[in-house]
């Protein structure tokens, strides 16, 4: 039976090029179980290939080319081993090793003559520790969905059976075959008069965006390719480095709590921070506010695929003081919320299709020096599990999630949130930022930039100590 993909699918499909591998993952870092004798690593492994493969990690292809609308169909010729990798860090195991690893594989376009994912176990981590690197192609799965791939294999219980990241993910689909005649009808008015609705609110969403342009509406949520040009907007090669970083959830809750401000905000604003650190060192500081694209979820229960939307935020970067700066993206983000809030989530995801298209073919004809950038910046926030997880008998320590660059977006920022921890991965283009530590270490120094804001000098140096 073949699955068809979404138009947003489709979308990330023809984003790809050599340049911009469209693959998202996270790197999850474990404990090895206090007192194991023999090779953790190499254990888990044969214990995992002995477990079955399911949809949609036996799902491939059936066309590699888009010139005719492919669908996801069962691999006949499934490799397990092909798709599960085992390898080890020069000792002593350090964190650097290891991020210098996780980013060449993240380099790499898979074979879209097979399933599209990668699980790679990589042992040897000092610290009794291991990690596991999973990649997929964005068309197969969203930050959501990644989720919930995380919440099927995992369990809050380590003397639960082990589940491989490859088994089957609950459906709670009928296929036609298992509707009656009445559901496939009704099924088919309610498709149409969704359509009709789609129409209608995409539109809305259009002359929106277009009142914008012409200065009708107030931009507190900026238009489209109104960001200003900025070190993170060059072209970029295929070559990728990744860095993480991660910070207290409750932390960043209190905090927000005082100044009155969203979790979500917060991150942004810790991001906003850190990116105007960045500029300043680089002496490339513009005097508007960098340009943030948020990817929203508009996850329904009864989807697969994509099922996202984006909106665009002022980062405030051009503002000195931080607690204005956190203001002034708690503004732009509620106005950006309120254009999508009242139109549907099958407008919402075809307005995020149109805008991928439309960077797809920038890509494609190298034409994204024409045009002011769309945004500056990619930063999505991605909340996780609040339990603490186990592969096995393996705690999970750690999630750093990887995303997606588009050619003149040289960085992305993904954060997702895991019991208390906020853990950040930042993606960036090799060449244009080598330094990329620099700007992940920025992340930590805005953090203290917003406690001193909002509590004074004396209560974060108590804190601090």
């Amino acid at each position: 039976m073949e699955t068809r993909l979404t138009a947003l699918d489709l979308a990330f499909l023809a984003l790809e090029t050599q340049k911009t591998p469209v693959n998202v993952g996270g790197l999850t870092i474990y404990e090895i179980p206090k007192g194991y004798k023999g090779n953790y690593v190499r254990d888990l492994l044969e214990k995992l290939m002995k477990l079955e493969v399911g949809a949609p990690f036996n799902l491939k292809l059936n066309s590699t080319s888009l010139r005719r609308i492919p669908s996801w169909i069962v691999d006949e010729d499934f490799d397990l081993d092909y798709h599960v990798r085992h390898s080890a860090l020069p000792k002593p195991g350090r964190m650097e090793d290891l991020m210098a690893l996780v980013s060449r594989l993240h380099s790499r376009i898979m074979d879209r003559e097979r399933p599209l994912w990668e699980l790679h176990l990589i042992e040897g981590l000092e610290g009794n520790r291991f990690a596991t690197y999973m990649k997929m192609h964005h068309a197969a799965i969203d930050g959501m969905g990644g989720i919930d791939v995380m919440e099927n294999c995992f369990s809050t219980d380590p003397s639960k059976p082990l589940r491989a990241p490859w088994a089957l993910m609950p459906s709670r689909n009928k296929t036609r075959s298992e509707l009656s005649r009445r559901e496939r009808l009704e099924k088919t008015l309610k498709r149409t008069k969704a359509r009709l609705g789609i129409a209608r609110d995409l539109g809305k969403i259009f002359v929106g965006q277009g009142m914008k342009v012409a200065g009708m509406l107030e931009d507190k949520s900026p238009a489209p390719f109104t960001a200003p040009e900025s070190i993170f907007n060059q072209p970029i090669s295929g070559a990728r480095r990744f860095a993480a970083r991660t910070i207290s959830l409750s932390d960043v809750k209190a905090l927000g709590k005082e100044a009155g401000a969203t979790v979500n905000d917060m991150v942004l604003a810790i991001c906003a921070g850190a990116l105007r650190f960045y500029m300043e060192k680089h002496g490339d500081l513009p005097d508007r506010s960098l340009v943030a694209t948020v990817p929203v979820s508009v996850r329904q229960v009864n989807r697969s695929g994509n099922q996202i939307t984006y909106v665009a935020a002022k980062l405030a970067t051009e503002i000195a003081a931080p607690l204005e700066r956190l203001k002034m993206i708690g503004e732009s983000t509620q106005q950006a919320k309120a254009e999508i809030r009242d139109v549907s989530a099958d407008a919402a995801t075809l307005f995020a299709t149109l805008a991928q298209g439309m960077v797809a073919i920038l890509n494609k004809f190298d034409l994204s020096d024409l045009l002011p950038p769309p945004a500056n910046v990619t930063i999505s926030n991605v909340p996780g599990p609040r339990e603490p997880l186990y592969l096995g008998d393996a705690k999970l320590l750690a999630n750093y999630p990887l995303s997606v660059l588009v050619n003149g977006q040289a960085l992305n920022i993904t954060v997702v949130s895991y019991c208390d921890s906020i853990d950040f991965g930042l993606m960036g283009c090799r060449d244009t930022l080598p330094d990329l530590e620099a700007l992940a270490d920025g992340l930590l120094a805005a953090l203290e930039e917003l406690r001193t804001a909002i509590r004074g000098p004396a209560v974060s140096r108590k804190k601090a100590g």
